[in-house]
């Protein structure tokens, strides 16, 4: 279940990261002024910490504040911290995770519907395109994904990708993915690419429930 998300700016990472007005509380025990959250970090490449950390979270001008224990830096996790980021926090079991992932490389986020994970999934009008490969009414794109849990599939999938009423469409490929996985109406998907020796696409899950 999805906390909150969030584009960092150079002040949250300095001073600690205020949480968005609106975000959601409920996944969150009940405290009175602060609070202690054992939480899983994990980059946009899917590494994590070697355990969990424990983030301080406290009211400051009558806002939530999550300030020590907050890795905007770390040698051991081969990331470092530059605004902007996006920083996704949602509940799984009894812990807290918390994805960071570099904006520039996000393609779309969309919340599917039932005709997403029945007939295709449309991109959304937003989607950053300038990321995919040049393509002429069809693409193949091989593409690393990661369930809820943060388990990867065994093997990339090829996804097709081609235009439908004008826009583009996931199909083939993406049903054995919505199969495996077990997406279903509410869930959240996150395709983005990394660059390292060429473009790698992955696909995270972040489940309604």
């Amino acid at each position: 279940m999805e906390i909150f998300t969030r584009k960092l700016t150079s002040m949250d990472i300095e001073r600690g990261l205020v949480l968005p007005r609106g975000f959601n509380l409920k996944p969150l025990e009940r405290f009175h002024g602060t609070i202690e959250l054992s939480t899983i970090f994990e980059s946009a490449a899917g590494n994590r910490l070697l355990g969990p950390v424990t983030i301080h979270c406290s009211t400051r001008s009558g806002d939530l504040a999550l300030t020590r224990g907050c890795l905007w830096s770390s040698p051991t996790f081969n990331m470092r911290m530059r605004s902007p980021f996006i920083m996704l926090a949602w509940r799984i079991r009894s812990f807290l995770v918390a994805s960071i992932a570099p904006d520039a490389m996000q393609i779309f986020r969309k919340k599917l519907t039932p005709i997403d994970i029945e007939r295709g999934l449309v991109l959304p009008p937003d989607s950053n395109l300038e990321l995919l490969p040049p393509f002429q009414g069809t693409m193949e794109l091989s593409t690393i994904v990661e369930s809820a849990a943060g388990t990867p599939l065994p093997e990339p999938v090829t996804i097709h990708c081609s235009t439908r009423s004008g826009r583009l469409a996931f199909t083939t490929g993406w049903y054995e993915i919505a199969h495996y996985v077990g997406l279903t109406g509410g869930d959240i998907v996150y395709f983005y690419v990394e660059f390292n020796e060429g473009a790698q696409y992955r696909m995270g899950v972040r489940s309604a429930g």
